[in-house]
């Protein structure tokens, strides 16, 4: 006589193991630790009638930053909304950035520009993707790059996880195709560290119509068209000019 409580027994197991598996089968692996972040770019929105206030602010402590380590720490002054700032910042390590925040300078620096803000300061650190050589702004010893840019573009691009293999690729390859050509004096792409699907560009151009050409070249518009279906959101395109 077969007894019914093992033949239970025996399915209750049978299906609990096949659920394991399954699980298993299906599970993602576990995320791969990024790469360190020496870079960070933050986005800065003052009052409208705080923005010398700011200006002033942005200049100083870029002063104070020189002979400090940075490999870069470029200001940018958004074309049009002058109100609205950006930060672009290379440090030899992750840990060289970090320190340089929670310095006395960078301390001081946010506790003075907190009064003037309107939206929260918009820290993001990077790690690079596909960068050039420096030359969007000069650089930390003071030299002035050979070719000087008169625009600057910072574009946030945001692609939806499933996609983001695929995304990541055409934004390398949009990169590594547009640097160096005809106007370009700067094309990096930086991935930000605590979203991996979130990306950002940094270009430099001569001049307006340089950046115009490039926008309408070909090898740019296959690369909006492909990476449309993509996105998880605008095209997050801003001009800039360099703060001086």
């Amino acid at each position: 006589m077969v007894d019914r409580r093992q033949v239970l027994v025996g399915a209750a197991g049978t299906a609990s193991m096949l659920a394991t598996e399954a699980v298993a089968q299906t599970s993602p692996a576990p995320a791969a630790t990024p790469p360190e972040s020496p870079y960070a770019v933050t986005y800065i929105e003052v009052e409208p009638a705080q923005a010398d206030a700011a200006r002033r602010l942005l200049a100083r402590y870029q002063e104070a930053l020189k002979d400090k380590g940075a490999l870069e720490f470029a200001v940018f002054e958004q074309m049009g909304r002058p109100n609205h700032f950006a930060i672009v910042e290379r440090w030899p390590s992750a840990k060289a950035r970090e320190d340089n925040a929670a310095s006395a300078p960078g301390q001081e620096f946010r506790s003075a520009l907190t009064p003037l803000l309107i939206a929260p300061y918009d820290e993001r650190p990077h790690f690079a993707l596909s960068v050039g050589a420096l030359s969007a702004g000069p650089p930390s010893s003071g030299t002035t790059p050979a070719t000087p840019a008169g625009v600057f573009v910072i574009t946030h691009v945001d692609i939806v996880p499933p996609k983001r293999d695929d995304g990541v690729a055409a934004v390398r390859t949009l990169a590594e195709r547009s640097a160096g050509k005809a106007g370009n004096v700067r094309f990096d792409a930086l991935v930000q560290a605590s979203r991996l699907n979130h990306l950002t560009l940094v270009e430099a151009w001569t001049d307006a119509p340089a950046r115009e050409a490039h926008s309408a070249a070909n090898p740019t518009r296959s690369f909006r068209t492909t990476l449309g279906p993509m996105s998880g959101a605008l095209y997050d395109e801003r001009l800039y000019a360099l703060l001086k």
